[in-house]
């Protein structure tokens, strides 16, 4: 057998030898040829100037503007709580709240808790901290907490944050996102709170997600949207995408190399974005002073940095090690597995689309120029609030299944998206069509339109009685481009009604533009 020498050829052989989806590896010949191979693909990532230093050395080292004259007035003297306050953002969240001022910092943590129903949490008093004990789906805890402390401001983090737990703990990622974030709206308005700061993530800038942790976050910014819309507190957010002090893909890359075990990577070609926890700290407070009364405005950092390949991190853990382990790919997990929609971005400014804002929601770069400000799309309060009933139903049902709730979350995202695209004006949906039904692109990422079957149906559906010729023109502006994209919707039996329909728009074109042929025809032969 010739040797291989280039990293694609590598790749190839260790996924000829365990293919995606097989359980990890145990013969013993199997993990001798996995760790050559692993030590020359090293070498070949090596020969095209890779693993010469961590990477991410350009994201430990970035940091964002923060306006601290200004935050620092804002919290000074104030009572802040802050859910979530034991974890790795909340409580560095927590010492620079002290630092900036805050006469008392409540942290409130489920951590230590030791029932989930008891009413009066336990507080541990540690100078200007106040550290309760308390679940925040337990609304009798909350409301003990904020009668107790009187808080002024208000940091929610608390939830669930490994996407492949959540799609094994359901009911309690779900419980823990709505109803923890409907008690802190609740709890907010109650108690006069100015300010409610919500963290949220960058997978639900997805307009449709079937993942339980991306579904149970996109439901929460649509519940703080509606509270701004209509309560009296100032809310904001702030979206993070993966946090590299607190990285599960590091950690648990890390940990198999000190055990000396086989590495389990995902897939190759996986690639992730990054930010530090001082970033995620300065968007927090930055978001104190850059909200808006009445509307829900989100921070994210502007640049992002290029993605970062999960096979290289790995790959550089095990050379900085020393040890000559094995590598392989063990197949997409639950919660890991939704490609990327390329009709999420707005490519008619190719050189500001961001991973963490999709193409309707009105953004723009922050005075800094180091940050993105930006707002949700207008969705149907009334079909959210219908869902978030179904789904309190469902929670509160210990006997079902949790697919049932999985499949409740589901249904929600669809209806409320669909809310949306209703709205939407019908040339931007076509652009979004188009971009993300690309032919060409969509082949060369080997995807096809039934990857993103549940997202162009809900487009399409949107479109059905709204797509007037201009638009279509000045979307499509060669026409066969349009007859080729019908031709690929086809193939989704759940929307012939609406293929139809673009159909006879397309038709509808194709016999004006004859008549107008002809019309010209028969001006000339008379002038002749």
């Amino acid at each position: 057998m010739v040797r291989a020498t280039s990293k694609s050829e590598i790749i190839r052989c260790i996924q000829e030898l365990v293919p995606l989806g097989s359980p990890e590896p145990q013969d013993s010949q199997v993990l001798a040829t996995l760790t050559k191979l692993t030590s020359d693909l090293i070498q070949a990532y090596q020969a095209e100037g890779q693993l010469q230093e961590d990477p991410f050395t350009d994201v430990w080292g970035r940091t964002i503007h923060l306006y601290e004259s200004a935050v620092s007035s804002q919290v000074r003297g104030k009572v802040v709580l802050v859910t979530g306050g034991e974890g790795c953002v909340g409580s560095a969240l927590v010492k620079k709240l002290i630092a900036l001022g805050a006469r008392q910092v409540v942290s409130v943590d489920k951590l230590r808790c030791a029932s989930l129903y008891d009413h009066t949490p336990i507080k541990v008093q540690k100078q200007a901290i106040a550290l309760y004990a308390a679940d925040v789906r337990n609304y009798h805890a909350l409301k003990y907490i904020f009668e107790t402390e009187k808080p002024d401001i208000v940091f929610h983090l608390a939830a669930q944050r490994l996407p492949g737990l959540a799609e094994v703990q359901i009911r309690e990622t779900v419980t823990t996102a709505l109803c923890g974030t409907h008690h802190i709206i609740r709890l907010c308005e109650e108690y006069g709170v100015q300010q409610c700061i919500f963290s949220s993530t960058g997978k639900a800038a997805r307009y449709f997600t079937a993942e339980v942790y991306a579904a149970s976050k996109k439901l929460c910014e649509w519940q703080l949207a509606q509270a701004a819309q209509t309560g009296n507190v100032t809310y904001s957010m702030v979206r993070f995408t993966h946090m590299l002090n607190n990285s599960s893909v590091c950690q648990q890359i890390s940990d198999k190399i000190q055990q000396g075990k086989i590495i389990n990577i995902h897939a190759p070609h996986r690639y992730i974005t990054a930010q530090n926890i001082n970033e995620a700290l300065h968007l927090l407070l930055n978001a104190l002073v850059l909200s808006q009364p009445k509307k829900l405005k989100f921070l994210t950092v502007r640049n992002l940095g290029w993605p970062t390949e999960t096979l290289e991190i790995a790959l550089y853990k095990l050379l900085e090690s020393g040890k000559h382990l094995p590598i392989y790919f063990q197949g997409l997990l639950p919660g890991y597995e939704e490609p990327c929609f390329l009709g999420q971005f707005d490519w008619s400014k190719p050189t500001e689309t961001h991973l963490l804002i999709n193409a309707l929601e009105n953004s723009q770069v922050e005075a800094s120029g180091d940050m993105m400000l930006a707002e949700l799309a207008y969705f149907s309060s009334e079909v959210l609030n219908k869902h978030l009933a179904i789904i309190q139903t469902l929670t509160d049902n210990l006997s079902l299944p949790e697919a049932n709730i999985r499949y409740g979350l589901k249904t929600a995202v669809k209806e409320v998206t669909s809310s949306i695209f209703a709205q939407t004006p019908s040339q931007t949906l076509l652009k979004i069509l188009k971009w993300g039904t690309n032919p060409k692109q969509l082949a060369s990422e080997g995807a096809s339109l039934e990857c993103h079957q549940d997202i162009i149906e809900l487009i399409v559906q949107g479109l059905y009685g709204r797509l007037m010729q201009k638009c279509l023109l000045s979307t499509y502006k060669n026409i066969s481009e349009f007859e080729t994209l019908i031709k690929l919707l086809t193939t989704l039996p759940s929307i012939q009604q609406e293929v139809t329909y673009l159909k006879a728009v397309s038709q509808q074109h194709c016999d004006d533009l004859t008549s107008t042929v002809n019309l010209s025809t028969f001006s000339f032969a008379l002038c002749s």
